[in-house]
């Protein structure tokens, strides 16, 4: 009996070793296994962890003309005599919070009502209007335009005012010279952008100041596109240019292109022809390449031909790797006002 329980026993004790055994060669055959899938994988895959590790990705998205004419400041009147546009920006609002920057660009002036709101030809729009892109996601406006003087230095004030009480990144007009010579900069991801705009012209009218609106012009664009250049990773410009109801750039719109390509500027996102116009990779003197967007056409107005409630949406991304940042994955989006 007790040599039963002995044989017993050290039958037992050789099951679990052997047992043991077998668990540890099935562990090291997993453990041999998952390490040839994984250079096996990583061989083959370029968005493997180390790949990704190494990659910072910047979206962006951007839109035309925020055109506010007569129809459409009335029917954003609320009951209580404010005004509110959430409701025509509500699709939209996925791809703007959804995007690093946001763009869009404010073609009338946010003068506010105690100016008197008014439509075409000489605008004047509520100021309502600056809270309400930021509640729909847009952190990026350019305000220089052909009709940021259309309420004078009071309209740009008023305009200004109104976009210093949300986070958004606005240029393009100013009320002091030391505005006027401040660029914007602002960093994400640990990426450090700069915003510059720029207008052809403002309809005829004369600012008071010099220091009023922003536009086109030689000397200042490589002046201040080389002072950005010493503090900035990318180079973002609005461009506010071209004729109207056409659909190929002119020669002035070329002839910048080029210079901001030269300069050294990253991206050019065009406004202000009320059409949709091509979409460029332009090739600078130095080598480098620029993406100009010649113009996304209306985002929102009153206008009613086919040709001017056709605009598009731009969508793109700035991507770092290995301290190397360039544009990838452009994606052109047709997009219509009703």
């Amino acid at each position: 009996m007790a040599r039963n329980k002995k044989r017993i026993s050290k039958r037992t004790r050789n099951r679990l070793i052997f047992a043991g055994g077998v668990i540890v060669v099935l562990l090291l055959l997993f453990l041999l296994i998952r390490a040839l899938f994984g250079l096996f994988f990583s061989s083959n895959d370029t968005s493997s962890t180390n790949t990704d590790s190494n990659k910072t990705v910047v979206s962006f998205m951007g839109v035309g003309d925020n055109l506010i004419h007569e129809t459409v400041y009335n029917d954003a009147k609320q009951n209580d005599g404010t005004y509110n546009f959430k409701k025509m920006y509500t699709n939209f609002k996925k791809d703007a919070t959804n995007s690093d920057i946001s763009f869009i660009n404010q073609k009338t002036v946010l003068g506010g009502e105690k100016l008197g709101l008014s439509g075409y030809p000489t605008f004047n729009s509520p100021t309502e209007i600056a809270q309400n892109l930021e509640d729909t996601g847009f952190n990026l406006v350019n305000l220089a335009t052909n009709h940021s003087l259309d309420k004078g230095e009071e309209g740009i004030a008023n305009e200004l005012k109104a976009f210093k009480k949300t986070n958004i990144v606005t240029d393009g007009v100013y009320t002091s010279q030391k505005e006027f010579d401040t660029i914007p900069t602002f960093k994400k991801k640990g990426i450090t952008f700069s915003f510059l705009a720029y207008t052809f012209g403002t309809n005829g009218i004369t600012a008071d100041h010099d220091y009023n609106v922003s536009y086109l012009d030689d000397d200042q664009i490589k002046t201040e596109v080389k002072k950005v250049k010493k503090i900035s990773d990318v180079v973002i410009v609005s461009g506010h240019w071209g004729d109207e109801n056409t659909f190929k750039p002119n020669s002035l719109q070329k002839h910048y292109a080029k210079l901001f390509t030269d300069c050294g500027v990253d991206v050019v996102i065009g406004t202000h022809p009320h059409t949709i116009q091509p979409v460029k990779w332009i090739k600078g003197s130095s080598g480098n390449k620029m993406l100009c967007v010649y113009s996304l056409g209306n985002f929102l107005g009153g206008m009613l031909s086919t040709d001017n409630v056709i605009g598009g949406e731009i969508k793109f991304d700035f991507v770092k790797e290995k301290k190397k940042i360039s544009i990838k994955n452009v994606k052109w989006i047709p997009i219509v006002i009703h």
